[in-house]
């Protein structure tokens, strides 16, 4: 499903006046914060038939942070490529995210952003404006696609607050 003009407004609403590579370095740490006080059935649960369980969601952070971490490299060694958006409904079936160990998807989240992290912090000012075309959301830099990703991570967050009440 693509994003909505809603969505994607709450996503950089999420991130407005903060340094976007710094609320991604908090993000795992707010996550495994969040995540140590939740029961395994508080993990599991889903809030309602068609939303994810909190396992879910870290499942799927873990994930699109591969894809993210794809889309940068790319970024950088082709300017200008398409970056076609994925089905996340489809990742989820696909990677049967019920039934993953919450903490280990945590823990695959944690490192791919850390590597993530490490090579934001090593370009060059010329590379955070290479960019790609996302076939839902036309042109994008790595400056954009690190605050959208920022964003991303704030709104998940706020859905696993509201799971745990």
């Amino acid at each position: 499903m693509p994003d909505t003009a809603d969505y994607l407004t709450r996503i950089r609403d999420y991130v407005q006046g903060n340094d976007p590579l710094e609320l991604q370095k908090q993000t795992p740490v707010v996550l495994a914060e969040l995540v140590a006080k939740a029961s395994d059935e508080q993990l599991r649960r889903r809030p309602s038939k068609d939303k994810w369980s909190i396992g879910e969601i870290l499942a799927h952070l873990a994930e699109d942070e591969i894809a993210t971490a794809w889309r940068y490299r790319q970024m950088l060694e082709h300017t200008g490529l398409q970056l076609d958006g994925f089905d996340q409904d489809l990742w989820a079936r696909k990677g049967d995210y019920s039934s993953r160990m919450p903490q280990e998807s945590l823990e695959l989240f944690r490192l791919l952003r850390h590597v993530n992290l490490q090579l934001l912090q090593r370009i060059t000012p010329e590379e955070w404006e290479c960019f790609g075309i996302h076939t839902e959301r036309g042109r994008i830099t790595i400056r954009a696609l690190v605050v959208h990703m920022a964003g991303h991570d704030a709104n998940h967050i706020e859905q696993i607050r509201r799971i745990l009440g």
